[in-house]
């Protein structure tokens, strides 16, 4: 008999959510023939009802049913890591992500050179697009390292505090440049992985 709470189980199918989300937005292929994954993907309902094991990785992972309002209020609550909008839109990138893989095998192979000479084109825009999100990203390691370095000089609570929101805020507007869709900051972790040390015991 399972020792697992109620309140357990949900939060655990919630968190498993998030990661088939994200394994199929990664992985769209091994998906792209799964119907009740599928299907859960067209609603929020849908999610709602899923009810499977999968494993990533060679690790296991269960969902089990919850209803749409009570995924609301956990995802509403002022401690929930992640917000529902942004369970939704995970949602939706997974769908379009299986959905430009099954357009991708549908598309016939294309051998003349005209054919290849256009998919040149398309890689040298790919390669143009990824240049210039990588452009950004070390504009945000950048700025992340100078206000790293003013944050730790900082001894006064409150104001380290305000420079560590700032610095958060600097980051998240510098990833918005890129062009889409990795201007999509939603996808990021809604975790506060950074938590703030009272400065006496820094010197301990």
């Amino acid at each position: 008999m399972s020792t697992v709470s109620k309140r357990e189980q949900i939060d655990q199918s919630i968190d498993s959510i998030f990661r088939l989300l994200v394994d199929i937005a990664r992985s769209p292929d091994s998906y792209s023939q799964n119907e009740q994954v599928l299907n859960a993907l067209k609603s929020q309902g849908g999610l709602c009802s899923l009810d499977m094991e999968f494993s990533i990785r060679d690790e296991n992972f269960s969902i089990r049913p919850v209803s749409l309002n009570t995924l609301k209020k956990r995802l509403t609550q002022p401690d929930a890591e992640r917000d529902f909008q942004h369970l939704d839109r995970l949602r939706s990138h997974a769908q379009q992500m299986i959905y430009k893989f099954e357009e991708q095998q549908a598309a016939p192979k294309k051998r003349s050179r005209t054919a290849l000479e256009e998919q040149v084109d398309e890689l040298k825009d790919t390669i143009s697009s990824l240049q210039a999100v990588n452009m950004v990203l070390i504009q945000a390691l950048e700025v992340n390292r100078r206000d790293l370095i003013t944050i730790a000089d900082t001894a006064n609570t409150g104001l380290r505090q305000k420079r560590i929101k700032d610095a958060i805020n600097r980051v998240i507007k510098i990833l918005g440049l890129n062009p889409a869709p990795f201007d999509d900051v939603t996808i990021l972790s809604m975790k506060k992985h950074l938590q703030l040390v009272p400065h006496d015991q820094t010197t301990r």
